[in-house]
């Protein structure tokens, strides 16, 4: 998997707001590769408080 740092870095600082996050692009840009590394990331850093459902 493309490690798409810069992208990923973007949704990162949207985490906390309360704003719908929208990811649109082309076929096969990378979509789904980056809502896997956005899961990735909050798994790994997840606090105690925090409860994320993953389907």
């Amino acid at each position: 998997m493309k490690n798409r740092e810069y992208y990923l870095n973007k949704l990162l600082s949207f985490k906390d707001t309360d704003l719908i996050k929208i990811i649109t692009g082309v076929r096969r840009c990378g979509k789904s590769s980056l809502l896997i590394l956005f899961k990735e990331y909050l798994l790994n850093s997840r606090s105690k408080r925090r409860k994320y459902n993953t389907y």
